[in-house]
């Protein structure tokens, strides 16, 4: 019987677990990871563009372990998680901006 009870007590915590580790960006990065994205998109899609299009891609990844998320802006990331991330981020296609 007390084995049911530990039980009943541990069970709620340990699968309260994983979303403690999925936080979001750590401080600062989400703003780095703007501005670099929304400078490589602009001369290709445009400046409003740019910026709705990297808004999407900092939320897919966002939920991404904050470790991750750090190894991903630094450029640590393994090939996997990378293209993991870039998967993610290219469900966000942007269109391209009208020429004048």
């Amino acid at each position: 019987m007390r084995l049911n009870r530990l039980f009943a007590v541990v069970a709620p915590i340990v699968l309260l677990l994983p979303l403690a580790a999925h936080a979001d960006w750590p401080k600062g990065e989400r703003e780095k990871y703007m501005a670099q994205c929304t400078q490589a998109a602009t001369p290709q899609i445009g400046a409003a563009a740019a910026k709705s299009h990297c808004a999407c891609g900092a939320d897919a990844i966002k939920s991404y372990p904050a470790k991750d998320l750090q190894a991903l802006m630094d450029n640590q990331a393994s090939d996997t998680l990378k293209q993991e991330a870039l998967g993610k981020i290219a469900k966000c296609k942007a269109a391209p901006a009208a020429k004048k």
